[in-house]
């Protein structure tokens, strides 16, 4: 007798089109995190992946720009893990400047924040007009603030260099730039301000101005710097406080009236202005992803 086996079963055939179909919706499908293949490929900087995935998405009509749970999208991670080539590669695929994050942020905002000179550089290049330049974040606080607040002074020369408006204020407190590089006392920053052409005697919401400020903070080359450049100390806030009045510093307040804290010598145009020493009230302070969680950049 003849031993008779069974034969194997054939595997099923998958068309082409059903390959293409499942590979299509793996290259789509979202993690936990909302993160596609493509936000983690770009995290991670896989050119060669990038390059099959794209591929993938046109063959099925699909944006790029796909947002994660924190509405960030492949666009936002290649500024935040700071990668011009793949933020570069993102643009030519169709990828949109505009589109925010879950902090109303752009990625203007987010490259003034990371300090991504490169990647701010990019987009600067590829921006329509200047209108995001003067976008405020949900914080009310536009690319300049953010690069001003983080003392990022290249990120500030750029922004200027394509026409961000220098004075424009932050919706929160009405600070200028310039007065919250005065508030955080980074001189650089506010000489930087000052030859850019702000506006010296722009005042918060409370009136302050930069001198007012830097006067109460007892920021002595500062005040030096903001009086060369034409600020008016006789400028009154919502209090009726001039600068004057909300400093206990000496040399302050020399500078204030005309002399120098120096020699103490008094200019002839000096006003005689009582000094009454006054708490300054301030406005409130200013201001992804690979397969496992421990690989994902922070957010």
């Amino acid at each position: 007798l003849s031993l008779f086996l069974p034969l194997p079963l054939p595997l099923p055939h998958r068309s082409r089109d059903e390959t293409l179909a499942s590979d299509i919706a793996l290259a789509t499908n979202p993690d936990q995190d909302g993160d596609t293949p493509l936000h983690i490929t770009v995290a991670q900087g896989d050119i060669g992946m990038f390059q099959k995935l794209i591929n993938l998405l046109n063959l099925a009509n699909k944006d790029v720009d796909i947002y994660n749970n924190l509405h960030q999208t492949p666009l936002h991670l290649a500024v935040i893990t700071e990668q011009p080539g793949m933020l570069s590669m993102l643009l030519a695929c169709g990828a949109s400047l505009s589109v925010l994050d879950r902090n109303g942020q752009s990625a203007v905002h987010l490259a003034c924040e990371h300090a991504s000179l490169a990647c701010l550089c990019v987009i600067l290049h590829h921006l329509p007009d200047t209108l995001q330049l003067q976008t405020a974040n949900y914080e009310g606080y536009t690319p300049l603030h953010i690069a001003v607040h983080n003392h990022h002074i290249d990120c500030v020369h750029q922004l200027l260099r394509f026409g961000a408006e220098i004075d424009t204020a932050d919706i929160k407190s009405g600070r200028s730039g310039l007065i919250h590089a005065v508030e955080n006392n980074h001189s650089e920053m506010v000489y930087t301000l000052l030859q850019g052409g702000a506006g010296v005697n722009l005042q918060t919401y409370s009136g302050n101005t930069a001198l007012h400020c830097a006067s109460g903070r007892g920021l002595v080359d500062i005040v030096r710097a903001l009086i060369r450049h034409g600020a008016d100390p006789t400028i009154k806030n919502c209090h009726n406080d001039t600068a004057i009045m909300l400093s206990s510093d000496r040399r302050v307040i020399d500078l204030l009236r005309g002399r120098s804290p120096r020699s103490g010598a008094q200019s002839p145009t000096s006003q005689q202005v009582p000094v009454i020493v006054r708490s300054s009230g301030s406005e409130s302070p200013s201001l992804s992803l690979p397969l496992s969680r421990s690989s994902k950049p922070g957010r």
